[in-house]
């Protein structure tokens, strides 16, 4: 807990972030306990207290690409609800064109891997990134490589098309105030295996068998 206050490479106020943690887990007793006496409510803000305390740092991570640390759930909020009203936006819209399709038939579709590079250094983003094409219906995040490199499904070319031109990766940039190399690679589908094999050892630093 004292090196978290003092650690240097932390790119956050730590009392910002204690505050941060403090705050929602008050909001969680409060909300699931539903319980508004005042004898509970020192409980609640007792225990808040405590447990984020001796909680920090596991909150604490390191940078992806530096020797920076970052607090997993520090975020500028305006940054993240102007995120999530676009996120909404292009679910909805996804949503639509998704079910338009299917109830066209197969013709409609061309399923289809796409590859593309957003080398964030906050582990938070590519997170983010990752869960908000999965959340947008017709695209799946299918993995993510040490070096930034994704992997995504796509169900036709629009939804590859629309999420290669990289409005979404460089809004996930924004959100985290990062600059990224953004860049779509191309992969035939017959190298696709050996791209696959290149990129394995890089996450899991050792040796891929080839059959």
């Amino acid at each position: 807990m004292k090196n978290f206050f003092t650690d240097k490479k932390l790119q956050s106020n730590p009392f910002v972030n204690w505050l941060e943690l403090f705050v929602l887990l008050a909001a969680i007793w409060f909300i699931l306990s539903e319980i508004f006496e005042r004898k509970f409510m020192l409980y609640g803000f007792g225990s808040a207290l405590v447990i984020s305390l001796f909680c920090l740092d596991l909150f604490r991570t390191g940078g992806l690409k530096t020797d920076r640390n970052y607090f997993i759930i520090h975020v500028n909020i305006f940054r993240f609800l102007a995120y999530l009203l676009w996120l909404i936006k292009e679910i909805i819209k996804s949503s639509l064109s998704v079910t338009k399709r299917i109830l066209k038939g197969n013709r409609s579709l061309n399923p289809q891997i796409v590859w593309f590079k957003a080398d964030y250094d906050n582990p938070a983003a590519r997170a983010l990134l990752a869960n908000s094409i999965t959340l947008t219906p017709g695209t799946i995040t299918v993995d993510i490589y040490q070096d930034g490199v994704y992997s995504v499904h796509a169900l036709a070319d629009e939804y590859a098309e629309g999420l290669l031109d990289g409005t979404m990766q460089r809004k996930v940039a924004w959100v985290f105030n990062e600059e990224i190399d953004y860049k779509q690679i191309i992969v035939e589908e017959e190298e696709a295996s050996e791209t696959i094999l290149r990129l394995i050892p890089k996450v899991y630093k050792g040796n891929v068998r080839r059959r």
